[in-house]
């Protein structure tokens, strides 16, 4: 009998154990100015920012969850979300890096926070997708310009990786079959009007921080870098949108075939994946619920005229959430008191895990430990 408990005790570790791997991140994704002059603005009253919800898909179907990250914020806003969150995705749209107290600046305190927090042993990947790398990329190298014109609007494209590109963070895991989708058919969707080149990389010395992976070429043939990573801290970033032949379908040029969803994918589990590595969190779950992007419902855009199907929009008011009731800790005033006992295991990733294990085993270990 002494053998059956401990086995069942054991038979419990790896369950737990398993659990809090199963972490789901909470990763920030950072808002962008609405033009007042644009569709949006036309539309609806009062949006000043947005997020096409493409990305918010994109990590939830990589098993993390998502918190918007407001622009126009002081410094210390920044300072107490990156504490909280498990990573962050700057995603790709169409703005201006010097436009005031928008998502270039916002940026700006993110990539540098993210920086302060890896110098101190506390991880914190970066995500930049199209506009986002090519903020990542001028925000490190000072807010010099390094960016040319391109011609990568509306072009799907095979990747061209550099001879070492398995040698890196971003593909050291990724499989052959993977990569042979990647290189032999069009899986990268680019929409682009600016990118940077190896040759810039080298003039300015950027490739002393940056370690290009794979280059592309665009209508003109204009060789562009497509994807590279940080050589010091975990940052990444794509000239192309991983998030779009999943997600998009608002144009015919962007590839749905299963091998162009199977890439993107890819992207979206990588990052995830690192972002698990990130033990931050809230303080509690009131707090963590009202920060969530589910206190807000996206609209259906594309119907409209824009190239994203759906986009939250926020007004400066809705950028502040109201204070919701606190969340209970009794399972029965909770709406889980429905037969199971569920336990609260640590997640790693700045979340919390609910393990239900039914009563009848807990009620049989009692039974055990008294024989």
């Amino acid at each position: 009998m002494p053998k059956l408990f401990i086995s069942l005790l054991i038979s419990i570790g790896f369950l737990l154990t398993a659990s809090a791997a199963i972490s789901s991140p909470i990763i920030g994704i950072l808002t962008q100015e609405v033009y007042t002059d644009g569709l949006i603005s036309r539309h609806f009253d009062n949006k000043t920012s947005y997020i096409a919800a493409s990305y918010v898909k994109y990590l939830e179907g990589a098993g993390a969850r998502v918190v918007p990250v407001w622009i126009g914020r002081n410094r210390s806003y920044y300072e107490d979300l990156m504490y909280k969150i498990n990573g962050v995705l700057l995603p790709g749209g169409a703005t201006w890096f010097n436009q005031s107290n928008g998502y270039g600046d916002a940026g700006e305190h993110l990539v540098q926070l993210a920086m302060e927090l890896n110098d101190q042993g506390i991880f914190m990947p970066v995500w930049g997708t199209c506009l986002g790398m090519e903020l990542m990329v001028y925000k490190l190298a000072d807010g010099s310009e390094h960016r040319i014109n391109c011609q990568g609007k509306g072009i799907a494209l095979p990747m061209e990786f550099k001879e070492d590109f398995n040698k890196s963070r971003l593909f050291a895991s990724i499989s052959d079959d993977i990569v042979a989708n990647m290189v032999n058919m069009n899986v990268t969707y680019h929409w682009h009007q600016f990118c940077y080149t190896e040759k810039d990389f080298e003039r300015d010395l950027l490739n002393e921080t940056w370690r290009v992976l794979s280059l592309n070429h665009d209508w003109d043939g204009v060789e562009f870098i497509s994807t590279m990573e940080h050589k010091k801290y975990p940052f990444y970033g794509v000239q192309f949108h991983p998030e779009k032949p999943m997600y998009e379908f608002t144009k015919t040029s962007i590839p749905h075939t299963a091998a162009a969803v199977i890439s993107g994918q890819y992207f979206a589990d990588f990052f995830v994946s690192e972002a698990r590595k990130s033990n931050q969190s809230f303080a509690n779950a009131t707090e963590q619920a009202r920060a969530l992007i589910y206190n807000f419902k996206p609209e259906y855009t594309a119907i409209l005229g824009s190239s994203y199907i759906q986009q939250y929009l926020f007004t400066n008011d809705e950028m502040e959430i109201p204070d919701i009731p606190e969340i209970p800790d009794d399972p029965d005033e909770g709406g889980n008191g429905n037969g199971y006992i569920p336990i609260i295991v640590d997640g790693g990733g700045g979340s919390s895990s609910i393990l239900p294990l039914f009563s009848g085993l807990l009620l049989t270990l009692l039974i055990l430990s008294n024989n």
